[in-house]
């Protein structure tokens, strides 16, 4: 049972990381061959889509890495969570997990969609005056690192014990 649950944790990442890059460095990018109309649709039309997806991914391997530690885990007591390092690694994992998913829903997707409906910043970049899209999308790349960076971390922990 451990590793089906394993496994279906490790699928999950896969997709949850994996989906939330994959949009960042492939299909962003790619989008920006489209005609400043069809680019906004498409990511809207994107972003509403795999945000609910990548959310219950995510969602699905916060609740995995739980059951792994503790139901089919050593992890039986307060004792063995505070004062053992499997204990502090699966607790800090499970932070950076928690916080990442709600990272990417309360601040990243929101932002994402308030650039992406804003018409000022569409219109603007239409009529030539692209500085005030790019500046926000900028920032918006800069708010979406703080998961990739997370991604990274969990990963390490993950391998590291």
């Amino acid at each position: 049972m451990r590793e089906i649950i394993l496994l279906i944790h490790i699928l999950l990442a896969i997709v949850w990381a994996g989906g939330i890059m994959f949009i960042g460095w492939g299909v962003y990018p790619a989008s920006m061959k489209l005609s400043l109309s069809i680019q906004r649709q498409f990511l809207i039309t994107l972003m509403k889509w795999s945000h609910h997806f990548l959310t219950l991914a995510g969602f699905f391997v916060v609740l995995t890495g739980i059951i792994l530690g503790t139901v089919l885990g050593p992890i039986h007591s307060w004792n063995m969570l505070w004062n053992t390092d499997y204990g502090n690694t699966w607790l800090t994992a499970l932070g950076i997990g928690i916080f990442t998913l709600l990272w990417g829903i309360f601040i990243g997707y929101r932002e994402m969609m308030h650039i992406f409906t804003d018409d000022f910043l569409w219109k603007e970049a239409e009529n030539g005056n692209k500085r005030p899209l790019i500046r926000e999308l900028v920032r918006l790349a800069a708010l979406e690192s703080v998961e990739v960076i997370s991604f990274v971390v969990l990963i390490y922990l993950m391998i590291s014990f």
